[in-house]
């Protein structure tokens, strides 16, 4: 993610090295498919920056190179082609840092594409290897981005507690509005983790806006912007078994079945009034996941200019739809789902049991939104004294 106008934690710590890092040996958690705002690779700026006090890179969910699909696909550790150095998956053998890793490193820099859905892994993973290090004689630094999806707007009930896992460490939003620095220095209050957090902040940038710069590949199946912009409602699909574009070229813009009508779906869909969006009925033909080389009848699902950003309720009313016309194709897809193997995946998803529930319900979401709303207000008030940015 890079952008002329903004510096990034990355583009300042050149300068703050010094103060910041000191002669303390780091490891870094991050991926091959992070930049800087001049375009280099993240870890190639650190490793110049930082020398031989880089002794590990850490990479999280779909790999260091993002070549991993989806859900408990797990990567290898390595050494690193260039560096020489370690390559050590969190998602792999084990999900925390082991014991050995920990031998002489002194800081943890984290920098993360995150893409401002709840659900997605890597902001949860940190915190569970933050918790898994409190007590501990290491230091935290985040070298904070700009939340894509911009920092003002939030989407979706806010994860129960009781519910917390791979894909939910705070109950916050599935669209959260945080920040990488914002998200983890909250959560290390709410957990009570006991490690010395830093932030090197962001310069030039206001949670009113919302992406701008180059969009990489932070996983395989997020390869847009606008990939990001519908997730927040999109991934509800991996919780059903309607297909959500994986196998295809248009991952979470794709959704379909081979019994699902379509053409229906849409027109219904445009009587609920989604302005800014349309919904082209088309057919795919996924390579892998569900359906892998069916034929699906789907829809294709277009921003337009004008929309308002907002996918939620969209996804939910479209699960909604689906479910009441195709009663008796229609089902919740079974666990497991992140390391979870009792519990419904949609109920994973969603932080709790509500959603699940009013969907069963035939509940419009214009019915529903109200109470989510009332939740929403209440977690911003709760977030407020973590927020870094205006």
């Amino acid at each position: 993610m890079s952008d002329a106008r903004l510096l990034c934690g990355i583009d300042r710590l050149e300068k703050e090295f010094s103060d910041l890092v000191g002669d303390r040996r780091l490891a870094m958690v991050s991926a091959a498919s992070q930049i800087s705002g001049t375009g280099e690779p993240v870890v190639d700026a650190v490793s110049r920056i930082a020398g031989k006090q880089l002794a590990a890179v850490w990479a999280l969910q779909h790999g260091f190179f993002a070549d991993r699909q989806d859900n408990m696909i797990l990567s290898e550790s390595f050494t690193h082609p260039h560096l020489g150095i370690p390559v050590r998956s969190l998602y792999g053998e084990t999900l925390v840092p082991r014991e050995e890793w920990l031998r002489g490193v002194d800081l943890l820099l984290v920098d993360v594409f995150d893409i401002g859905t709840r659900v997605y892994t890597f902001l949860n993973h940190m915190v569970l290897a933050m918790r898994h290090l409190s007590g501990g004689n290491i230091t935290v630094v985040v070298l904070d981005r700009p939340n894509p999806l911009g920092g003002r707007e939030t989407e979706g009930p806010p994860a129960h507690p009781g519910w917390f896992s791979m894909v939910a460490q705070l109950p916050v939003p599935m669209r959260h509005g945080l920040t990488a620095g914002e998200f983890l220095t909250w959560a290390a209050d709410y957990h009570r983790i006991d490690l010395e957090i830093e932030v090197l902040e962001v310069r030039g940038w206001r949670r009113a806006r919302g992406f701008s710069g180059t969009w990489t590949y932070p996983s395989p199946n997020m390869p847009t912007a606008d990939t990001a912009r519908l997730y927040p409602g999109a991934v509800m699909l991996e919780g059903t078994n309607l297909s959500e574009g994986r196998g295809t070229t248009r991952p979470f813009e794709l959704v379909g079945a081979p019994w699902l009508d379509a053409r229906s779906l849409a027109g219904e869909l445009r009587a609920l009034g989604y302005d800014g969006l349309d919904f082209l009925a088309l057919g795919f033909r996924p390579e892998f996941g569900k359906f892998a080389r069916e034929f699906c009848n789907g829809l294709l699902v277009l921003p337009r200019a004008g929309w308002d950003g907002r996918s939620f309720g969209l996804y939910y009313d479209l699960i909604r739809l689906a479910r009441r016309r195709h009663a008796g194709e229609f089902a919740w897809a079974p666990p497991p789902y992140e390391f979870e193997s009792e519990r419904p995946p949609m109920d994973m998803i969603c932080g709790g049991t509500k959603i699940r529930e009013w969907i069963e319900a035939d509940r419009p979401f214009a019915e529903v939104e109200p109470e989510i709303n009332a939740a929403l207000d209440a977690c911003r008030e709760t977030a407020a004294p973590y927020l870094l940015y205006e």
